[in-house]
């Protein structure tokens, strides 16, 4: 809650302590905000607005035992100057702790000279990684709009929730894992339950289901890719993303993004990119230019404001197909001959006609033992 608002409308800050807001131009100005229906763009929070601007920052009027008061609109936000949740410290400190006894520099509540974001902890390694450990609430738009600032810095997000419904999931690359007492997430193995992901080769028939190219208007190569969901340690996660593997990968649909998920460079490399930029002329291994791809649809993504998660905000495991940039030809099976077998006879080795007798190993003849 808070006494004082930015109505960006009039672009002036509110006094709510005061029956005239601090504005007394503005004739009922109290009575006409209050009345209008909630919608983004109209409160905004002062302290996101001036300190912390990766906040989600749209607030709502409201009178509580008379008291006019200011208040976000995201439910279960932990206000300005509560105190921090004992989970919440114990997973930075998890998180820390694995990307230190990697090797790499951890740093816990990162923020920068611009002051646009407050990383919960920033691994430097061979990837910037910028872990959030987002147990609270959080809009699909604020995980946008801080995985964007997050960006422009150079830093590949990396978002860890416990809930399986959390919106964040498909915003930008995450991870979930259980949610246990907070002591537990400094001392107990933590698996990554969803958000990991493994490239798997299989052939068309073997589907049972509709073909993925057909139904997508392409023709069948006979082979197809499926990104089956893997449980890894939450610390070989922190540890391997900052190494660059594995790398953030997004499954498009047309220009849109339905799903993000963690695979491993290899893998990334063995699916199609027809959004993938012209190559610059530079010699790269395959998880730099893998990871490469990531970033630049990760940017490409935060640039267009209007473009949604086209799935359902869950965490399903459902499957995910990617088209092979060279898929395998269908093996060509030789069927064995047809044989014709009369009662009483050998039947082996181009129709012998000899007679046959029961072998352990089933019927045949002397020169044809089975």
């Amino acid at each position: 809650m808070a006494n004082g608002v930015f109505y960006v409308p009039l672009g002036i800050e509110l006094d709510l302590t005061r029956d005239d807001l601090g504005h007394p131009a503005h004739t009922d100005l109290w009575g006409r905000i209050y009345r209008q229906p909630y919608r983004d763009g109209v409160l905004q929070c002062l302290e996101c607005r001036e300190a912390a601007p990766d906040c989600p920052e749209w607030m709502f009027l409201r009178v509580r035992n008379g008291r006019r008061e200011a208040v976000h609109h995201t439910t279960g936000l932990r206000e300005h100057g509560a105190p921090e949740s004992d989970a919440h410290k114990a997973l930075k400190e998890r998180i820390a702790t694995a990307a230190t006894t990697a090797g790499f520099e951890a740093v816990v509540e990162d923020s920068p000279q611009h002051r646009q974001r407050r990383t919960d902890v920033l691994v430097r390694g061979t990837v910037t990684l910028g872990c959030e450990a987002q147990l609270s609430y959080a809009t699909a738009a604020s995980v946008r709009k801080r995985t964007r600032v997050a960006v422009a810095d150079g830093i590949t997000p990396l978002w860890t929730t416990t809930d399986r419904k959390a919106q964040l999931i498909d915003q930008a690359p995450w991870a979930r894992i259980d949610q246990m007492p907070w002591h537990q997430y400094t001392t107990d193995p933590l698996p990554v339950r969803g958000g990991v992901r493994a490239l798997v080769r299989e052939q068309c028939h073997r589907l049972g289901t509709v073909c993925p190219d057909k139904k997508a208007g392409r023709r069948c190569s006979g082979w197809h890719g499926r990104w089956d969901v893997r449980q890894v340690p939450f610390d070989d996660l922190i540890a391997r993303g900052a190494a660059g593997e594995p790398v953030p990968y997004a499954d498009l649909k047309g220009k849109r993004v339905a799903r993000w998920f963690w695979v491993p460079a290899a893998d990334a490399e063995e699916v199609t990119y027809d959004d993938e930029p012209p190559a610059d002329g530079q010699v790269v291994d395959a998880e730099t230019r893998a990871h490469r791809r990531a970033f630049n649809r990760m940017c490409g993504y935060l640039e267009e404001s209007d473009v949604r998660s086209t799935s359902t905000v869950r965490d399903t495991g459902e499957q995910v197909f990617a088209t092979l940039a060279n898929p395998l030809a269908p093996q060509l099976l030789t069927p064995p001959p047809i044989v014709i077998v009369r009662p009483g006879v050998c039947g082996r080795a181009n129709g012998c006609t000899k007679k046959a007798r029961l072998y352990p190993g089933g019927w045949g003849c002397d020169d044809h033992k089975p």
